[in-house]
């Protein structure tokens, strides 16, 4: 009995004389997992379980498209700045004509 008065007395001890070992939160040695199965889960929790199973589908299905869109937007942005540039040219060679024209009858 001695011997267990002096071990809670020196556990005490050492526990008054360092309180940074104090304010350490204590782990216990069985993993933290075991805690969270015996919970049940919250109806949040329940319902983006039920979310989370079409995420990954929804986030394929989502890029695809934005992604088909761009496609499809720089490909006619493409085609409609070549035939921008297409009228261009053939307004310039239209005018070049008409101007050696006028160049010519004026000699």
């Amino acid at each position: 009995m001695l011997f267990k008065q002096s071990t809670r007395h020196l556990a005490l001890a050492a526990r008054i004389s360092s309180p940074v070992r104090s304010a350490i939160p204590r782990r216990p040695f069985t993993s933290t997992t075991a805690q969270f199965t015996s919970e049940q889960p919250s109806a949040y929790r329940q319902g983006m379980s039920n979310y989370k199973t079409f995420a990954g589908a929804f986030g394929k299905v989502f890029l695809g498209a934005v992604l088909t869109y761009q496609i499809i937007y720089w490909t006619w942005l493409k085609l409609e700045t070549d035939e921008s540039r297409l009228e261009k040219n053939e307004e310039m060679a239209s005018l070049e004509k008409k101007a050696r024209e006028l160049a010519a009858a004026q000699k």
